[in-house]
Order: C-alpha cells, then structure tokens, then sequence
C-alpha cells in the first residue's frame, strides 16, 4: 500500500511566503485603483462591472483582485500549518496560473491603446511575476512532500513518541478530506454550477457566434480592466474547476477538500458582484419586467452566491483517514534499563 506524503516544513513555510507575495501583489493594485477613484466605491462598482471613472481613464482591478487577496490571505496562513498544504499550494498555484495567462497576450497587443507605457509595463510584470510564482508553488508542492510520520498518532516509531520529548505537527499527519455529508453536498451543489455555467456558455456561443464569441476566450479587445481575465476564459476555468471538484468529492478524495474551498472562492465571487450589479440597476425590484433570460441570469447570479458559500460550510469540517502507521504494539510502553 503506498504511503501518505505530506509537505515539509520548510517547503510549506516557503509556499505561505510565495503566496503572502501573491496576496500583496494584487492589494498594490487595489491601492493604486484607490488612488485614482473619484469615489472609493466607484472601485467597487468597478468590479461588479458597472462603468466608473478612474481619474486616468484606466482601471487595473477586477473582481478578481478581492477575490484573490482574500483566498491567498487564507491560503498562506493555512498552508503552513494544514496536513492538506500540499494540495492547497496546488490548486492556488494553478488557479493563478489559469487567470493569469491571458494577460502575457493581451498586454502585449497592439490593440491595447490609451494606457501610459509606464504602467502597462507594470501591470505586465507583475502579472509574468503571478505566473512564475503560481508555477514555482505548484513545483514546492510536488518536490517538497515526504512520507507521512508513522509515530504521528504517538504510538508508531516515528520521531513522536509517548515519552513526550517532541510535540507533533499538526500538518505532518494525514490530510483530511470532507466529510461523507460535505462531499455530498459538494458534489450537487459544484456539479450543479459547474452544468449550469457551461449552459450559460454554449448558450452565449450560439448567440454571438464563434468569432465574435472566441473573443471572450481571448480577450481580444474586449478587456477593460487591465488585470482582468476574458470574460469566457474566467468561466469555463470555473466550470473545469468545479465539475473536477465535484468529482473528486464524490470518490472521497483528500485533495476535493482544498480544492473545494478554493473552487468555492471565484463561485461565490461571481455570484455577489453579480447580485451587486442586479441591485445597483433594480432589476430585483422589477424581476417580473425582465425577459425570461435575464431573470435566469440574476436567478443564476443568487444562486452562484448561494452555493458557494455553502460548499464552503460543507467542507469546513474535514475527517482524517485512517494512518498507514504502524499499529499501536502493547510493547511500546515498555522499557529497558
């Protein structure tokens, strides 16, 4: 049977470090979109994709800057001392690297006009500085894991031992995964939104088009805000996400418990900023006015927001699997002079 692997201490250490550099990284951005509102909330209305002017002409931030502050805040504290560190470096990393991607081509197009060289610069290599450091989390990751301590449970021969000389860590026992109701309710309610997103997808696709649609993919002259990622990239990395995610909690797997929290984050993002563009412009007060499609979409937006934070409640709780580890022998309390 093979042997559980968890993260070591320096490797976990480091990855909470890279995305402490993440989280600050996109707070910068914030700050400067701050700087140069007329209003602080014209920021928000920003991201909820109203338009608002910046003092410049140029907004740097999307909804995707909160989004990720707030997961790299949670995630760089939980990922030095959390037994499924491992899989929370993983799925940050590449959730960077999913987002992050389609700014090398849409920065550097010739189409991206009335942005001041200085900050398109900047805005460039911070973005290639996201990339590299979602890559090298997603390598911490994979190269730092070692074998599971046997003595971890304080029974086995492993370095912690009954005598009470070494506390354990935490984070070197065997990842939790959910719970069998959390992984459940993962499964519909991911699984769920997962479909119903990909629906809205298609169904965008037949509207506008393959050519006029494989610019939400892209991009292409369709980004406002600087740092944002195309409207149709954003979703269908959603969509994978989610419906992996699904999967994998319906098996039991370890790795659905981090990636679910994690999945759960953009869901729930698209779903209040979503509501909040729904509310700014009355269309919940005048639901019964709209057209049977754009009551689905605000339905669609509440319930986004809904079923993110509930699969986050569901998984809050994890369970541990049994350790691989030695079992207890009745010899161990045992000494020699």
């Amino acid at each position: 049977m093979g042997q559980d692997r968890t993260l070591a201490r320096g490797a976990r250490a480091f990855g909470a470090l890279l995305t402490a550099a993440l989280a600050l990284i996109s707070l910068g951005w914030i700050a400067r979109d701050f700087a140069r509102a007329h209003e602080v909330i014209d920021v928000w209305w920003n991201w909820a994709g109203l338009p608002a002017r910046a003092e410049d002409g140029v907004w740097v931030t999307s909804f995707l800057e909160p989004t990720l502050v707030l997961l790299y805040s949670i995630a760089a504290v939980t990922a030095f001392r959390s037994s499924s560190s491992a899989a929370i470096l993983t799925c940050t990393g590449l959730l960077t690297v999913a987002v992050r991607v389609p700014g090398l081509w849409n920065l550097n197009a010739d189409w991206m006009q009335g942005v001041p060289d200085g900050l398109l610069s900047k805005v460039l290599f911070s973005t290639i500085a996201a990339i590299v450091i979602g890559a090298v989390l997603v390598v911490t990751a994979i190269a730092g894991r070692h074998p599971t301590h046997a003595g971890f449970d304080g029974y086995g021969p492993g370095p912690y031992g009954l005598d009470g000389r070494d506390e354990p860590d935490p984070a070197d026992g065997p990842p939790s995964g959910p719970t069998r109701s959390g992984a459940v309710a993962a499964f519909l309610l991911l699984g769920t939104c997962g479909v119903v997103l990909a629906a809205w997808e298609i169904r965008t696709w037949q509207q506008y088009g393959w050519e006029r649609y494989a610019h939400t993919l892209t991009g292409e002259r369709g980004i406002v805000r600087l740092l944002d990622a195309p409207t149709g990239w954003t979703l269908w990395a959603v969509v994978v996400l989610s419906l992996v995610t699904a999967t994998a909690a319906l098996g039991g797997a370890p790795f659905s418990r981090p990636l679910g929290l994690i999945a759960s984050a953009p869901l729930l993002a698209l779903g209040v900023f979503g509501m909040a563009f729904s509310l700014k412009l009355d269309f919940f007060r005048h639901l019964d006015d709209l057209g049977i499609e754009s009551r689905l979409h605000v339905l669609t937006n509440v319930f986004e927001a809904a079923a993110g934070l509930a699969v986050l409640l569901a998984l809050a709780k994890g369970t541990v699997r049994d350790s691989p580890a030695v079992s207890p022998s009745p010899d161990r309390h045992l000494t020699t002079s």
